[in-house]
């Protein structure tokens, strides 16, 4: 055999080889949400969800279908569609993504796409993406561009921009750039962020800038062993974006309990100064967790003061306590103050929650969580008392029941019973109850959802 044989027969080995080397993986995901509404009927949240790659190629879609909507989603979903599909190459230092993507610069202020089917949320970019990072991770850059989702296709708004990174030596320097295209002409956002950690501390700061608007952010964060602390700082002068294509949570403390949350605090993304600060700290079976924040309404955002007034303040204390291995309590209490018009006007709504939440384990499989809430308030709908009680086991299983009822003022009930089993990668959850209306929140950023009744059945499998 002659050397140009040899050479191509190598060749073909050596590309044989990295065939066989490469991993075929195949992932995806269907969830199904569908709530039968006494007196209206039927409503159905779909998704499909398949990713598939192989060595550094990936390929992916989501596909929905909503017959009509959950209570509360945008009606512009209605129907059917594949509103999200990719394809994409990473290689070892660059990757480049064409079709629908999720990403952020920053904190998010400036440009954020992201999913949360709790909230009906779904703004990413169809169009491209693409990054690069050194080898010795000392910068990075990236550019997108594309226009954003609008119910089941594409809407006239779009989005172009980068970011550039670099870091060195417990340093980070980052700087980016978003513009956007909508009605009028098209907008220039901006911000720059620097970062620092050492030594059990970390400092994060970020100035943003857009058309009439700005805003500063300032992060501080210690911990030592089992103490931890958490300052941030923000101020917000007209963030509020036509595209919807930022990211404002609420400064303050994100309530998982029935009462606590249920009147919960918007950004005030039109103008607000504010802080909040969380302290955690451990001995030995002991945990204690406080948390505090105050805002208020910037003059310029208000229409009948040109000073600053009071949007939100609250205290939430939390301490846990596992007195055995089987058996642990948390006591929760938080005070709250909102005006719920943002500072506008001078009422504002005052609350205090008070939660005892217990957990047992039983000698096997079973544990029993068991929680007691009241909420004393002399507005709104005045005093509420809630609980609620579930049993669940090692086997997949739980069954719940819980109940909210206003004896303040509507004397109304706001109750749910059901159960849910889960094996491995699927999960179906049945319930029946009547939901209040009000505000449902994610990650600091809320939907309003309206009262109904009615059994709901949620579907999930991961594979």
């Amino acid at each position: 055999m002659n050397c140009k044989k040899l050479l191509i027969a190598a060749a073909l080995l050596s590309v044989s080889f990295m065939m066989q080397a490469q991993q075929h993986l195949f992932s995806g995901s269907l969830e199904s949400n569908t709530l039968w509404e006494e007196a209206v009927g039927l409503h159905s949240n779909n998704y499909l969800k398949l990713d598939y790659s192989y060595g550094r190629f990936s390929v992916g879609l989501q596909a929905e279908y909503y017959p009509d909507p959950l209570p509360g989603y945008d009606l512009n979903l209605k129907g059917i569609g594949v509103p999200e599909k990719y394809v994409a190459w990473t290689d070892e230092l660059w990757s480049v993504t064409a079709g629908d993507f999720y990403d952020q610069f920053g904190t998010g202020l400036v440009y954020r796409s992201w999913e949360d089917r709790n909230l009906g949320w779904n703004n990413s970019l169809g169009g491209g993406h693409a990054t690069f990072r050194s080898s010795n991770d000392f910068f990075t850059i990236k550019a997108l561009g594309g226009f954003k989702r609008q119910g089941l296709w594409y809407g006239s708004d779009a989005l172009a921009g980068g970011e550039a990174a670099f870091r060195f030596a417990g340093f980070s320097i980052e700087g980016s750039t978003a513009v956007r295209f909508g009605n009028g002409s098209p907008a220039v956002w901006w911000s720059a962020l620097g970062s620092w950690s050492g030594g059990g501390f970390s400092v994060r700061a970020e100035w943003v800038g857009k058309p009439g608007g700005n805003a500063q952010t300032l992060e501080l964060d210690y911990g030592l062993g089992k103490f931890s602390a958490t300052i941030t700082l923000r101020r917000l002068s007209n963030m509020t974006d036509p595209v919807g294509l930022n990211y404002v949570p609420s400064l303050c403390m994100e309530q998982h309990y029935m009462l606590s949350g249920l009147n919960p605090y918007t950004a005030f993304a039109q103008g607000e100064l504010g802080g909040s600060a969380d302290v955690f700290y451990a001995i030995k079976s002991w945990k204690f967790h406080i948390n505090g924040s105050w805002i208020m309404a910037l003059p310029e955002a208000l229409t009948n003061y040109d000073v600053l007034r009071l949007a939100y303040r609250d205290i939430n204390i939390e301490v846990e306590k596992r007195w055995n291995k089987r058996f642990k309590t948390v006591a929760f209490v938080s005070i709250q103050e909102n005006s719920p018009s943002h500072g506008n006007k001078i009422a504002t709504n005052a609350q205090n929650a008070f939660v005892i939440d217990v957990l047992y384990h039983f000698p096997g499989k079973l544990s029993l969580r068991g929680q007691a809430q009241y909420l004393y308030s002399e507005e709104l709908t005045r005093d509420w008392v809630a609980g609620s009680l579930e049993l669940s086991s090692v086997d997949g299983w739980s069954v719940h029941v819980q109940d909210m009822y206003n004896h303040g003022d509507t004397k109304v009930h706001y109750y749910e019973a059901g159960a849910s089993w889960s094996r491995g990668g699927f999960k179906i959850d049945l319930s029946y109850g009547h939901q209040r209306a009000g505000l449902v929140c994610s990650g600091g950023v809320c939907r309003w959802q309206p009262e109904y009744k009615g059994g709901l059945l949620r579907l999930a499998w991961h594979f």
